[in-house]
């Protein structure tokens, strides 16, 4: 069976979730994006050795696009992780699998790009180039899943529940949609409607994070393809229904979650198809 990996609200979350789930998926203020909440640097060592003293597996999401200016106290951080033995870092920017390979470090990664992480090629060559684990995109299909897991050893991660991340933009789009129409307004979630759903935006330092309408309820189906990690995403769910989630997950009362949160496939059940532009 697959094992559970989970996001957490707050930190006081952790003692809530610890019966019902297997690893935790974490986020660093500064280094990571598409997370519901992030961990000061200065706070990541207390946190795993919580998790570590009750048996549970620790990932970070380094998952942030770095820049020049980021590199130096990137490397420090990575440093400070190597010697916390957690479990993985899901990296984005090839700057992170750079910096532990000049430094020797041993933490396993784990490929997490989320739109390119679509075929069993790509995930072979990060697997022969020290890279443990994928962490697959929602936007291909179940067969396309399927067919990853029969042609490649590396182990495989998928979200199966919760708000999937869309896309991050550097650009201040809200910001600029307020100052234009003069709207004054600092939410920390605002709302994009088109073609009657709301896309969830967050304002992330200057960064706005764009979150799918629906919250994708993939577990029946996702289960059965035996994955190595199924990943719940707790953004913007109420910490009390997110354990219940986990809970009935638990205990296998897939329906009681369905009956919450409707079954939503997202593209799992899509059929891919490519089509040439008309000349």
């Amino acid at each position: 069976m697959s094992k559970t990996m989970i996001s957490i609200l707050n930190k006081d979350m952790i003692q809530s979730t610890l019966k019902y789930t297997d690893a935790y998926l974490l986020g660093i203020h500064h280094f990571s994006v598409n997370m519901p909440f992030y961990l000061e640097i200065e706070e990541i060592e207390e946190v795993v050795s919580l998790l570590k003293d009750n048996g549970k597996e620790v990932f970070f999401n380094i998952n942030k696009n770095m820049f020049k200016q980021d590199l130096i106290d990137l490397e420090h951080l990575l440093e400070k992780i190597e010697s916390l033995k957690i479990e993985g870092i899901c990296f984005y920017d090839i700057s992170v699998i750079s910096i532990m390979k000049k430094r020797g470090f041993q933490t396993p990664l784990i490929w997490h790009q989320e739109h390119f992480t679509t075929n069993y090629l790509t995930i072979d060559y990060w697997l022969e180039n020290g890279v443990q684990m994928t962490f697959l995109s929602n936007e291909i299909t179940k067969e396309e899943i399927e067919e990853i897991k029969n042609h490649t050893k590396s182990k495989l991660i998928l979200q199966a529940f919760g708000y999937v991340p869309i896309f991050l933009s550097k650009r201040p789009l809200v910001e600029n949609y307020k100052k234009y129409f003069h709207i004054k307004d600092n939410s920390e979630i605002y709302y994009m409607e088109k073609e009657h759903l709301k896309y969830p935006l967050r304002n992330l330092d200057g960064d706005f994070e764009v979150y799918n309408a629906k919250i994708l309820n993939a577990l029946e189906m996702v289960k059965t393809l035996n994955l190595d990690y199924i990943y719940f995403n707790s953004f913007l769910i109420k910490e009390d229904e997110f354990i219940n989630v986990l809970i009935c997950y638990q205990e296998q009362k897939l329906n009681q979650i369905s009956n919450k949160y409707p079954i939503e496939l997202g593209f799992l059940d899509k059929k891919t198809v490519y089509r040439v532009k008309d000349l």
